[in-house]
């Protein structure tokens, strides 16, 4: 019954420029000059604010014109551009870095960027030439599984990641990519196992505690799930996939009540989530609580008119309160918008057979049976309505 939002499982881009860095004073680029002297600390400044603001553009661009070889400031004002969006202008920036010293860190800061532009082939030169120099960098490893991923090459990526983290075993993001990797593939084990590696690295880290939670909910460990989705929801109170979560893990525990009140948070955070709205509509009807559900069924519609389940839900609790005409009209715009949803089949067989209509309910009802031979309730009510040819 429980219908889950769909968040797009992505790899965490460790190591893609990601973290700015403060000068190193060294001989060879005159740092003896003053001009250089104060270069360094603006660029300190702007590492300090580290927001990609208008600010701190200005200080590493003010950095580079009093030092023209301060490669830091290249370096820290491609990662403040990329920030900001402005990918191109990062991009020639983390260039001039690498014109000025051909460094590892400089490059893979140059591969994220190519990446977030599209350009794959030229993201991951950049990679083999790091990974060329350093066969052990773990941040080119980890850009090349997000490369390969985005590839379909999985088996590749996960071949990857597992090198970054026999590398590194203390490097979160290895772990949750791994499992980001193999819940695509459905190895929901190894998921798992991966997930909880992550967590037990950093603890904090939302997105892999969120999603072990999920992982454990699928594989029926539900009282490790419910444990999972309860810390993330520690972690990100306002984070509504959590409660999401636990909403579904609730409800299948049978703790209709924990689960109620998991959606309605939800609803509170989100008042135009739509599976907040659809699952509280729902649970509602389980509840007998016909009313409250189509107004809550009616938020839905309002929000995703065209999803047949949000009218089958509301074309049912219009049946119970005896609705007939309402819920016939949301019964059959539910069918018109899909065909193949067995439930409003059989609450449409329901209603006619409520309403005399024994020939038309028992097409309903076989209809129902076609879609889902393990629907129970429409065989029954098949038996009542006579199952004549």
């Amino acid at each position: 019954m429980f219908y889950t939002s769909r968040f797009k499982r992505t790899l965490a881009r460790y190591g893609v420029g990601a973290l700015a860095i403060c000068v190193s004073l060294s001989p060879d680029v005159g740092f003896s000059e003053q001009p250089c002297l104060k270069s360094a600390e603006l660029v300190k400044k702007g590492v300090e604010i580290g927001d990609g603001s208008a600010g701190e553009v200005a200080l590493y661009n003010e950095a580079i014109q009093l030092c023209p070889k301060m490669v830091e400031a290249y370096f820290n004002l491609g990662l403040a551009l990329q920030k900001k969006g402005d990918y191109p202008a990062a991009e020639a920036k983390f260039r001039d870095a690498i014109r000025i010293k051909d460094d590892e860190t400089f490059r893979i800061g140059l591969a994220g960027v190519l990446m977030q532009k599209g350009e794959i082939s030229s993201a991951r030169e950049q990679y083999d030439r790091v990974l060329e120099q350093n066969p052990k960098s773990v941040a080119a490893l980890q850009g090349m599984a997000v490369i390969l991923e985005k590839q379909q090459k999985m088996s590749e990526a996960i071949a990857m990641l597992q090198k970054a983290g026999a590398i590194d075993d203390s490097n979160h993001l290895t772990f949750f990519n791994l499992g980001v990797l193999n819940e695509k593939l459905k190895f929901y084990d190894a998921a798992a196992t991966a997930y909880q590696k992550a967590v037990e690295i950093n603890p904090k880290h939302f997105e892999s505690r969120y999603l072990l939670g999920m992982v454990q909910s699928r594989l029926g460990k539900l009282e490790d799930a419910r444990r999972s989705l309860q810390a993330a929801a520690e972690l990100r109170p306002d984070d509504v996939r959590a409660h999401l979560g636990l909403g579904e893990v609730y409800e299948k525990l049978g703790e209709y009540g924990l689960a109620e009140s998991s959606l309605r948070r939800v609803a509170q955070i989100s008042p135009q989530n739509f599976y907040a709205q659809i699952n509280l509509g729902l649970l509602l009807i389980e509840n007998k609580q016909y009313q409250e559900a189509i107004t809550t069924l009616n938020k839905a519609a309002a929000i995703d008119g065209k999803n047949p389940r949000v009218w089958s839900a509301l074309g049912r609790a219009q049946l119970e309160l005896g609705e007939m005409d309402a819920a016939e009209q949301n019964l059959r715009r539910a069918i018109t918008l899909d065909g193949s949803n067995p439930y409003a089949h059989n609450n449409l067989g329901v209603l006619l057979q409520r309403l005399g209509k024994k020939d038309e309910a028992r097409i309903e009802f076989k209809t129902a049976l076609a879609l889902n031979p393990e629907l129970e309730i429409a065989r029954k009510n098949l038996d009542v309505v006579g199952n004549e040819e």
